[in-house]
């Protein structure tokens, strides 16, 4: 893959140009509906907005090279091609991890390092969970917000105004929030990230200038460490972590993740008990504190978040959300997306709704120990760097306490790999 650049007042265009033995499609699982689809590089350039002083020698090379390597992942063959050289060092660890190789190199670059004063960056949704994040970073902590970019003519369901009040309720506590418009996530059909570094590659290009030495995200245990939707797998070993987890290390730029080691139920109750609760929102499809109430993550969020405040769950309600089409398309699988959320949920209702006692039935809610969910797993440990481990660990057990060797071995029977392949 050939990539070359232009920037002019800050506004970065990527064009590539794909070369032999580069994969034009592959296909990835889906996790919702528990079928693959065939994902494409349909188009070949893309742009991202960042400062109007911001050019391309504001960023080291091997911050650039990793930033592309999030961009075009799947669709690189076994060599990227730049308009400028990265380090030695970053070239022979790509390619000890990927075996891909990327050109040119330049033998004079040394490897890429953050300043002694350089702070971590959020990659923020404005959701619950990476709200979840913002409570247990450090203050100083910046939130970049991927601010998508909708091309014209093109059918969305996208609806980014709960989360620009979001962004703006942040700056306004004083926190630093960059809105950073891009249209990566057209380069493929279906929309959506080619890898789960993708919507970091703003932070990577600006880590230099704004000084950046840590990535932090929203990612929960449920997807982490797959317990939601494929059965347990140690984290370092999903797609999370590779290759990202040791390339983002080696540009001194490591992953501190404080949000990987709690469920959905954890991260609910602590942006309950934020200052950022009455702004932070889940659905990306509904307007400002008004939710689509049409999709599954509706669903699955707000019968946790009556759980979480011991809310009444009445028919009425249970009747409309059981007759969301998008739930019924996920319900009808065999083994639910975030499955452990609604075993959760269904392990705390006592009602008499028939499809939702099904439901219980189903995801065993009627049966399984759940209290685990309530707490912190520590394996999590090693996705935080130790620069801000100590304070990110203070702040979680603020509001949990760490499981103990009963709560792991009972997460990790419940929800392996063996019940999600019967």
């Amino acid at each position: 893959m050939i990539i070359k650049t232009a920037c002019h007042k800050g506004r970065l265009v990527l064009k590539f140009t794909p070369e032999q033995g580069d994969p034009v499609s592959h296909h990835k699982f889906s996790n919702s509906y528990k079928k693959s689809k065939k994902v494409s590089m349909t188009s070949m350039q893309c742009e991202i907005h960042l400062p109007s002083d911001w050019t391309i020698t504001s960023v080291h090379p091997d911050l650039f090279a990793l930033a592309m390597l999030a961009t075009i992942y799947p669709f690189a063959g076994k060599t990227i091609r730049l308009p400028f050289g990265i380090s030695q060092y970053f070239h022979d660890q790509v390619f000890k991890i990927t075996k891909k190789k990327i050109l040119p190199i330049d033998k004079k670059l040394s490897r890429r390092k953050a300043t002694t004063n350089a702070v971590p960056a959020l990659t923020f949704s404005g959701g619950i969970d990476s709200t979840a994040a913002v409570a247990l970073l450090p203050d100083k902590t910046h939130l970049l917000y991927f601010d998508r970019i909708v091309p014209k003519g093109t059918k969305t369901l996208l609806n980014q105004e709960a989360a620009y009040y979001a962004c703006k309720q942040m700056k306004k506590l004083g926190k630093a929030v960059h809105n950073i418009k891009t249209d990566l996530q057209y380069l493929r059909k279906p929309v959506g990230f080619s890898t789960f570094l993708t919507d970091a590659v703003p932070a990577l290009l600006l880590a230099d200038y704004h000084g950046y030495d840590a990535l932090a995200n929203g990612q929960t245990l449920d997807l982490g460490y797959r317990i939601g939707h494929l059965g347990y797998e140690d984290c370092r070993e999903t797609e999370l972590a590779k290759p990202w987890h040791p390339l983002l290390q080696a540009v001194d730029m490591p992953y501190t993740l404080p949000t990987i080691g709690l469920s959905e139920v954890v991260t609910t109750n602590i942006v309950r008990q934020s200052p950022y609760a009455e702004f932070a929102q889940a659905c990306s499809r509904g307007k400002i504190k008004k939710p689509c109430m049409n999709c599954y993550k509706c669903f699955r969020k707000s019968l946790l978040e009556k759980v979480m405040t011991n809310s009444p769950i009445n028919d009425k309600y249970l009747d409309e959300l059981f007759q969301i089409k998008d739930v019924k398309r996920v319900l009808a699988t065999k083994h639910l997306h975030y499955g452990n959320v609604i075993t959760y949920i269904t392990s705390h209702y006592h009602g008499k709704h028939p499809e939702m006692l099904a439901l219980k039935k189903k995801t065993r809610g009627d049966r399984l120990d759940v209290s685990w969910m309530n707490k912190w797993y520590p394996d999590a440990e090693e996705f935080l760097a130790p620069k801000y481990r100590d304070e990110v660990k203070k702040r979680i057990f603020k509001y949990v306490k760490p499981m103990n060797q009963k709560d792991i071995q009972t997460m990790k029977k419940s929800f392996s790999k063996e019940y999600f392949q019967k």
